[in-house]
C-alpha cells in the first residue's frame, strides 16, 4: 500500500504552474472513481491512459463533490495555505484542539460508501480521541471505528453504536492533530443548503456563501460552519483545475475548443495533457510533479489507496462509481 502525500513547501508564484499542481489531485480522483468492473476491463489502475480515461468517464452530478473531498483531504495534508489556517482556526476555536490540522479520508459519494483509507497508520493510536461536542466527554476512536465502518451497508450496526457517534459513519473525513491526538468528524457539501448534522459529527465544510464569510456554529444543525474562501482562494483555485480538467476530459483527451476554454493559461496546461494522452494517467501525474512551480509540492511516498506502481484492478476499498 503506498500514500503520496504532497507537501507545499512555499508560496504560489507562478499560477499557470500552480494550476498544474491542482490538476494533479482532479485527474486521481477522476482515475479512482471509475467503476472497478471498468478498470479490470482496461488492465488495472496503472494501466488506464488519459485517452482510456475520457472514453471512461461519464459526467455525473456527485462529480465535482468527489474531486472536493479528495481535494480537501490533500490540501490539508499538504499544508496548502488557502485552507489549512481556516481549518486550524475551526480547530482551535470550536473544538480546543492546537497543532498541525491532519485529515484522514473516510467518505461518502453518489451512495457508495468508502472505507477508512490508511492514510497514516500511526495518525490513529489506541489514546486517540474523538470530540463529538463542545461539553461531551471525547471517545476512544479506535474502539469503535469497525462498528463504523460496517454501519456503511449494515444499517442494524448503526443502532449498536453509542448514541453519541451513531452518525458517524456519515463522516466525510476526520480532521485532528498528532500532537494532541484528538480527531473531529466531518462532513463536507458544495452546496451549504445540503449540510446535515448527525450524532457524532462536529464540523461541516463548504464553498463560502459571500465574501469574508467567517466560521460560525449553527446550532440547529449542530454543526461548526467552515467555510471555504473564493477570491483568490482554495474554491477559486479547486474550480479552475476542475473546469479545465473536466472540459479536457469530454473533449476526449485533447485540447477544448477557445470558447469552451477561453483562457490561455488553462489551454496551455490542456495541451501539456493532451501530449501525453496515450500515457497512463498516474504516470501523469508524477510527471506533472515535475512540471508544477519548484518547491510547490514535496512527494512523499506516505500511502494512497492504491499503489500507482501497481497493475491490479483489485482495490482495498470500495469506490463510488462515476456514471
Amino acid at each position: 500500500m503506498k500514500l503520496a502525500l504532497e507537501i507545499q513547501t512555499g508560496p504560489i508564484e507562478d499560477e499557470t504552474r500552480a494550476r498544474i499542481a491542482m490538476v494533479r489531485p482532479i485527474l486521481r480522483a477522476t482515475l479512482y472513481a471509475l467503476s472497478l468492473e471498468r478498470v479490470e476491463r482496461l488492465g488495472g489502475y496503472a494501466a488506464v491512459t488519459l485517452h482510456d480515461l475520457a472514453r471512461e468517464w461519464r459526467e455525473g452530478d456527485g462529480d465535482c463533490g468527489i474531486c472536493f473531498e479528495y481535494a480537501i483531504h490533500e490540501a490539508i495534508e499538504r499544508r496548502d495555505p488557502l485552507l489549512v489556517p481556516r481549518v486550524g482556526e475551526v480547530l482551535e476555536s470550536y473544538c480546543a484542539i492546537k497543532g498541525d490540522a491532519r485529515s484522514i479520508l473516510f467518505g461518502a459519494e453518489k451512495g457508495a460508501r468508502l472505507e477508512l483509507l490508511k492514510t497514516d497508520r500511526s495518525l490513529l493510536t489506541p489514546q486517540s480521541r474523538l470530540v463529538v461536542s463542545e461539553r461531551g466527554r471525547p471517545i476512544r476512536f479506535k474502539t469503535h471505528l469497525d462498528r463504523v465502518r460496517r454501519a456503511f451497508s449494515v444499517p442494524k450496526e448503526r443502532e449498536l453504536l453509542p448514541r453519541s457517534i451513531r452518525g458517524l459513519w456519515r463522516a466525510d473525513l476526520f480532521v485532528g492533530a498528532r500532537e494532541e491526538d484528538r480527531w473531529v468528524a466531518t462532513t463536507l457539501k458544495l452546496n451549504p443548503a445540503h449540510l446535515e448534522g448527525a450524532a457524532g459529527i462536529r464540523i461541516g465544510i463548504y464553498p463560502e456563501r459571500r465574501r469574508d464569510e467567517h466560521p460560525s456554529f449553527d446550532p440547529g444543525k449542530n454543526l461548526v460552519l467552515c467555510p471555504v474562501p473564493y477570491d483568490g482562494g482554495f474554491m477559486e483555485a479547486f474550480y479552475s483545475a476542475f473546469v479545465l480538467a473536466k472540459k479536457f476530459l469530454a473533449s476526449d483527451a485533447q485540447v477544448p475548443p477557445p470558447d469552451q476554454l477561453p483562457f490561455g493559461m488553462d489551454r496551455f496546461v490542456a495541451k501539456l495533457l493532451e501530449q501525453r494522452r496515450g500515457f497512463p494517467v498516474l504516470d501523469v501525474i508524477r510527471a506533472f510533479e515535475d512540471l508544477a512551480q519548484p518547491g510547490l509540492l514535496l512527494s512523499d511516498s506516505a500511502g494512497e489507496p492504491y499503489s500507482e506502481s501497481s497493475t491490479s484492478a483489485v482495490a482495498p476499498v470500495a469506490r463510488p462509481t462515476v456514471r
